[in-house]
């Protein structure tokens, strides 16, 4: 007698944690070794997984707190792994550079963004800074792949890091400033 095949709930999307995990674990597990025998580097058949089995492909997953903390902290470890393979001294001789990249990679981004959503989309102002400022901040995505290459320590992916932790600062304090003086999001507390 079969007592325990009915312990899983078989519906789309999937609801059972436990059956979440394994669908995630297996696509850790086993998106790298397939797409690696295609030459896809395995932090973007990672990416293409996830847009597979998530709410705009196969619906197997919905994107919630269970998918999205995860998916931040992969992040921040990938920033973390990048601080920790920097050299200071280099880092430290291409600072005004970094604060050019960044300044530049945030400032032309958010001023085309907050336009476009003023203009564009009708947006109020503090909409348009907030959508502005998503498009201003970035990662490093690229970075296990760049440091698996062995080109981390170039004076290109330094000045990288450090112009990703400056637009990253600067996003982050958009969202502050608009999160404490717009009376839009005051009104929803």
């Amino acid at each position: 007698m079969l007592l325990g095949l009915n312990i899983f709930e078989l519906t789309l999307p999937l609801s059972d944690p436990i059956l979440r995990f394994l669908v995630i674990l297996c696509i850790i597990l086993f998106a790298p070794i397939l797409l690696n025998k295609v030459r896809i580097p395995h932090l973007l058949g990672l990416i293409i997984a996830g847009a597979i089995i998530g709410p705009n492909g196969l619906h197997l997953m919905n994107r919630d707190s269970s998918i999205i903390i995860p998916g931040t902290t992969g992040l921040l470890y990938i920033m973390f792994l990048a601080g920790l393979e920097i050299d200071l001294a280099d880092f430290k001789k291409n600072a005004s550079k970094s604060i050019v990249f960044g300044a530049y990679t945030f400032v032309i981004p958010m001023t085309l963004g907050t336009l476009g959503g003023l203009y564009l989309m009708n947006f109020s102002v503090p909409t348009a800074v907030l959508l502005a400022s998503m498009f201003a901040s970035h990662t490093l995505l690229a970075y296990p792949l760049v440091s698996k290459l062995g080109v981390a320590k170039n004076r290109a992916a330094t000045v990288t890091v450090g112009g990703t932790v400056i637009t990253d600062t600067l996003a982050l304090l958009v969202l502050a400033v608009i999160e404490n003086h717009s009376p839009i999001i005051q009104q929803n507390k």
